[in-house]
């Protein structure tokens, strides 16, 4: 059996355990050898996690309750986000204010039905996330967000300061436009997509612009924790894919169902505008003094996640009554108000 490890395949379907078991039973066994087998190999196969009979890729259909899967392509866009700068005031979108819930070492995405298998992770939205979180689980789920309708879970590595977990201040989600891309042409996320900003394995600064640290609203994106001032403490940054393959809601590398755009266009393989997710998470760490790595690794293993568990008609509503209005909803300046980006509006 293959030993868990973080970002392994995490389900086998019954049709992969199928072709194992002929090939290790062997033609000449008995017709209720053969049925056993069907029967007892996958289910213990769906409790290890066991990906070895097809070389680490399921069935693109996934088990029940779990994101339809893509196979992984060779043809997949390799670009960086384009991020918004400037004022959030001229920028259309609408934010989501979440508590952080809890901490475990679970990891629904990439580790599903396998708890304790992870690093430690910080979540916050869903209450109650763990390794058997799905969508169903997600929109019956109360919210530690501002907005009733978000029910989505985002998640990162645990942040260590010399050795001892920090409790996050709170997550920000920004859902905006790509820069260059037509408000309108943004369409929904649909429920259960998966998706994952940054490389858990990376030992280096990372390319682009998909993680970075920062102080405070800055908009700068940083590879190492800066010293941050007490009115501007640390805040990690994470964007997430803006362009969908139509088809699936998660991969087998959790990555090749989406995709960035470059200049507002989606690559052919990934048509589908959805809004750009942009993540903050503040800390209580400011000054010198501090010895900061995290659960995955360096700092340079920044990294998140996020599982749409939105109330369908409430993330959609977001959409059109702001995106699709061209306004700005929901600032953290105490602006509860759409403002008009009529060039009149207040930056602050």
């Amino acid at each position: 059996m293959t030993p868990p490890t973080d970002h392994g395949v995490d389900s086998t379907s019954g049709r992969t355990v199928q072709r194992w078991s002929r090939a290790q039973i062997g033609l000449a066994c008995a017709a209720a050898a053969v049925l056993m087998a069907m029967v007892v190999v996958p289910l213990v196969l769906a409790f290890t996690g066991d990906d070895s009979a097809s070389g680490g890729q399921p069935d693109p259909a996934g088990p029940p309750g779990w994101p339809s899967v893509r196979p992984v392509s060779d043809s997949e866009s390799t670009a960086t986000p384009a991020v918004h700068i400037g004022p959030q005031g001229r920028v259309v979108q609408f934010v989501a204010t979440c508590a952080h819930t809890h901490s475990a070492p679970d990891d629904p995405i990439v580790l599903p039905g396998r708890p304790g298998a992870s690093h430690m992770h910080d979540f916050y939205g869903a209450i109650g996330v763990d390794a058997y979180t799905y969508p169903d689980s997600m929109l019956a789920s109360d919210t530690s967000c501002n907005k009733e309708a978000d029910r989505a879970a985002y998640w990162h590595p645990t942040l260590y300061d010399h050795g001892e977990p920090v409790t996050p201040v709170d997550l920000t989600a920004y859902y905006r436009p790509a820069p260059g891309v037509d408000a309108r042409d943004v369409e929904t996320i649909p429920l259960g997509m998966a998706l994952i900003a940054g490389d858990m394995t990376s030992t280096v600064p990372q390319e682009g612009d998909a993680v970075g640290w920062t102080c405070g609203v800055r908009d700068q994106r940083l590879d190492d924790p800066p010293v941050c001032p007490v009115s501007a403490p640390l805040h990690l940054v994470l964007t997430f894919q803006d362009c969908w393959d139509g088809q699936y809601l998660d991969s087998v590398d959790h990555r090749s169902h989406a995709a960035y755009s470059t200049d507002g266009v989606c690559p052919d393989s990934h048509p589908v505008h959805i809004p750009q997710l942009t993540v903050t998470v503040g800390f209580p760490i400011h000054g010198d003094g501090h010895d900061l790595s995290l659960a995955s690794g360096s700092v340079y293993s920044l990294h998140g996640d996020f599982f749409n568990g939105w109330e369908p008609d409430g993330l959609w509503r977001e959409i059109t009554s702001c995106i699709h209005r061209e306004v700005v909803c929901n600032l953290r300046a105490n602006r509860a108000e759409p403002t008009i980006l009529d060039g009149s509006e207040s930056t602050g």
